[in-house]
């Protein structure tokens, strides 16, 4: 498998096969960029444009551009808005109302923010999940060829039409008599019509 394709490339076409170890690749990748202090950022970078060519590649497979991988992240982009707002609305509310801020406060906007949270893991889901399950083109489309059968082989009759590669008349077997009777017969009146115009 060509890894520089698969997860840096954003051209041409991937099949099911790849595009789901790209996935698994790239929930990896985010569970090691939560681990990480420092290089977390960073690997979060690099994930997003893996994600790129891994979802794009896949979109165009089934005939589609990868523009529509902004989709999501335009969704989630609106989601963490509203998170954000309702964190500060009560945050401010708060403040108004000359309420300390507190773990309290917190966990009463936590019911909200975590159905935010589980909205936005909805719509990646489905995305994914969708993605992962669309028929790709079966042929050449506007992206490229349609991407080779995981770990197949397509097999091809070797001998269309039922043609053999025998030979139509297989060569005579001197030792054999059924293969050189009329050759054997032949030569037998030959001798014999020569041994009798020979003069005595």
């Amino acid at each position: 498998m060509d890894w520089q394709f698969l997860l840096l490339n954003p051209n041409g076409r991937i099949g099911p096969r790849d595009y789901w170890i790209g996935v698994a690749i790239i929930i990896g990748g985010n569970v090691l960029a939560d681990v990480l202090p420092v290089l977390g950022g960073l690997l979060w970078l690099l994930l997003i444009w893996v994600g790129l060519c891994v979802y794009g590649k896949r979109l165009h497979d089934a005939g589609r551009t990868a523009a529509l991988h902004a989709i999501p992240w335009a969704v989630n982009f609106v989601i963490m808005v509203l998170a954000l707002m309702k964190l500060g609305g009560a945050i401010l509310t708060a403040v108004m109302n000359g309420r300390e801020i507190g773990l309290g406060l917190l966990l009463s906007a936590g019911g909200g923010l975590l159905s935010l949270g589980a909205l936005s893991v909805l719509v990646w889901a489905g995305y994914t999940l969708w993605l992962g399950l669309a028929l790709g083109d079966a042929g050449d489309n506007a992206y490229g060829p349609a991407p080779a059968l995981d770990g197949e082989a397509v097999l091809r009759d070797p001998h269309p039409h039922g043609a053999s590669d025998a030979p139509a008349h297989p060569p005579s077997d001197p030792t054999n008599p059924v293969n050189t009777g009329t050759d054997a017969g032949t030569d037998t009146a030959t001798a014999t019509a020569t041994a009798t115009d020979t003069p005595r």
